[in-house]
């Protein structure tokens, strides 16, 4: 995905260059400074998406937008929060108020990454991922990897199919609101479990891997409806 950061501030743009090089999938189209300068750039040079300042001298962000007939997707980046209903007015995919936190950012891209479309070869499951914050670094986990997830009050452990784990602070159902919910499936206060790596289930248990996991009761119909 090609990404054109416009943006005034020579700090902001450096922390976004920074971010956009950790990512594997993003290319750094370039850098520009104010609207006119974006504009021109737009002209010559096609993007997926660009990150994009309002206040800016010249031409401001909604104003470059406005002067676009064909828009790429857009993220925009700046210090004002009044101007996010304005913003979604141009139908923009996410709003990051500075300064933009790495967490922040994965989240947008994510919005903004291409969906597969249908009849693809890939299943639409198929290499989708997430980053967990984990010991200090941005973990990356495929989603076709989890096996399950178990509740540690405000932390999660995520158990993954080649044995490994992640820890992440996060709360169980926070977490089941982010992951598709016609892969994943509650079982228990504790634990959520990938439909497709469940080996064996009765109405009381399923096995995972090589562990044993309790249904209960609150679930059971759920997770029995989800199974069909």
């Amino acid at each position: 995905m090609k990404i054109l950061i416009v943006d005034d501030e020579p700090i902001a743009i450096g922390i976004l260059e920074k971010y956009i090089r950790q990512i594997e999938g993003l290319e750094l189209a370039g850098s520009c400074r104010n609207g006119i300068e974006a504009y021109n750039t737009l002209q010559r040079l096609p993007v997926d998406l660009l990150l994009l300042d309002i206040e800016m001298p010249g031409m401001t962000g909604l104003s470059l937008l406005q002067s676009l007939q064909q828009r790429p997707k857009v993220i925009l980046t700046t210090a004002y929060r009044e101007y996010a209903l304005e913003g979604y007015e141009f139908d923009v995919v996410d709003y990051l108020l500075k300064p933009v936190s790495f967490e922040r950012f994965l989240k947008a891209i994510q919005k903004a990454a291409p969906k597969p479309a249908l009849g693809d070869a890939v299943p639409p499951l198929a290499r989708r991922f997430l980053y967990f914050k984990s010991a200090q670094k941005m973990v990356q986990v495929y989603l076709d990897e989890i096996c399950y997830v178990e509740s540690l009050s405000n932390y999660v452990r995520i158990f993954l199919q080649h044995g490994g784990s992640v820890v992440t602070y996060q709360k169980l159902g926070e977490l089941a609101r982010e992951l598709p919910a016609e892969a994943f499936v509650r079982i228990h206060r504790s634990y959520l479990v990938r439909i497709d790596k469940i080996k064996a289930y009765t109405p009381q248990l399923v096995d995972v891997g090589q562990k044993e996991l309790p249904v209960g009761g609150q679930y059971r119909e759920t997770f029995l409806q989800a199974l069909k």
